[in-house]
């Protein structure tokens, strides 16, 4: 037993190193194996390569300058703008009252339909006034007759008086007696005068011409009494004023551009823009003619009022409108699709191309006051015969080339511009 334990140990070392022997022979094999593979598939990618004309280690061409659309600044004259809110205005309201007390017997209008003046609108129980104007037509046929009797007896009394026939005293009072008859008869005409303007009141008719408003009092219904009852306003409608104030400093501009253009740009007769809250840009159009005499000094505003025309109808008083007032004559000036301006820290750019068709960027000033459809107009920085970036700002660096292409600035606004334009807000 002794012999075999003293045997084992060189037994196991031999298998150990046949072991290692077989491994180290394995690997040997794999090794060959894949670095055949690798020059196998080194050998195809070469040979692809050659297949398409190219050659290993040759470089690939470089890609054409980015493509842009440019275009010229437009030149319109436009002048500077401001705008401001307000509401539009009646240029004539009225209160229909019933001026004599009645109850409402007949209504003629449709509420809320225009009317011409003097169209009839309302008529009251006239019986008691036809009774009051047919008594006072028989007091006056009364009167008339007393009057011819105190004519004629003052006629006898005054021959038998140059007879010497009759006393001074009995003249005296025939000729008062006529005198007498006389003022009653004048009386009684103005009772009548009277009788028959109370009666004229029981009808009512309009006395401006425009759209009637609903009516407060229906038929049956007593009126008059105590006081004139209001029955309906009628407000004219064409032409119609807007309303609005405007702050001094504002006011201080106007003036200013007032006196230095005084023969050809006034405020009182300059032109102004009307937009209602659901439409863009200011369609309407209207003048400017009246400002009030003093400045608000809680508020400091000043208060406007310009009249426009209103056929249609379509202006109704009480609607919020925006207003837009030019600030002197037009001048020319150069303007540049919204969509080309670009800005950075320090202040609006534009991309242009020069003759080389590189790009650069060139800073600017732009106009307050006075966008214009899409296009904004430069105070500086630019001319009209500069090439701009119009399309394909993100393709184009500075101090790089590109293929310009030259297009109509109009045309990049209308495919820029959304098919359909909330309102503006104005601030």
């Amino acid at each position: 037993m002794i012999r075999i334990a003293r045997a084992i140990p060189p037994i196991m070392r031999r298998i150990g190193d046949v072991g290692r022997d077989v491994l180290t022979a394995a690997g040997r094999v794999w090794s060959r194996r894949l670095s055949s593979v690798g020059l196998l598939a080194g050998a195809l990618i070469i040979f692809a390569g050659c297949q398409r004309g190219e050659r290993p280690g040759q470089a690939a061409a470089a890609p054409p300058p980015p493509k842009v659309l440019v275009s010229h600044p437009v030149e319109r004259p436009l002048a500077e703008t401001r705008e401001y809110t307000g509401h539009l205005e009646a240029v004539e309201t009225v209160s229909i009252r019933a001026r004599v007390r009645g109850v409402l017997q007949k209504i003629h209008f449709e509420e809320g339909a225009e009317v011409e003046q003097e169209a009839l609108l309302y008529e009251l129980d006239s019986s008691e006034y036809q009774a009051a104007v047919d008594e006072k037509a028989a007091d006056i046929a009364r009167l008339e007759h007393e009057l011819r009797l105190a004519e004629s007896e003052a006629k006898r009394s005054s021959e038998l008086y140059e007879q010497k026939a009759t006393s001074r005293e009995t003249w005296d009072l025939k000729q008062n007696k006529l005198a007498v008859a006389k003022a009653e008869l004048e009386r009684a005409r103005a009772a009548l005068r009277q009788s028959e303007l109370n009666l004229s009141y029981t009808k009512i008719y309009a006395p401006i011409s425009g759209r009637v408003g609903r009516t407060l009092v229906t038929v049956g219904n007593l009126v008059g009494y105590n006081e004139p009852t209001l029955l309906t306003t009628i407000v004219k409608m064409d032409p119609i004023y807007v309303g609005f104030e405007i702050p001094e400093r504002d006011l201080l501009r106007f003036e200013q551009t007032e006196q230095s253009q005084s023969s050809s740009w006034s405020l009182m007769q300059a032109p102004l823009g009307i937009g209602l809250e659901t439409e863009t840009d200011f369609p309407h159009i209207g003048i400017i003619n009246f400002r009030d005499n003093r400045v608000e000094s809680e508020t400091g505003t000043v208060l406007l009022r310009g009249t426009l025309p209103n056929p249609d109808r379509k202006l109704v008083p009480g609607l919020f409108a925006r207003i837009q007032v030019p600030v002197g004559l037009p001048k020319p000036r150069l303007l540049v699709p919204e969509t080309s301006l670009a800005a950075d820290q320090r202040g609006r750019y534009v991309l242009v191309v020069d003759i080389d068709d590189i790009v650069k960027q060139r800073p600017v000033q732009i106009e307050m006051n006075l966008e214009h459809r899409g296009f904004l107009p430069i105070r500086e920085g630019l001319t009209a015969a500069d090439r701009v970036i119009v399309s394909g700002l993100q393709r184009a660096r500075p101090g790089a080339k590109v293929t310009p292409e030259l297009v109509q600035p109009e045309a990049v606004v209308q495919v820029a511009a959304p098919t359909e334009t909330a309102p503006r807000k104005v601030q």
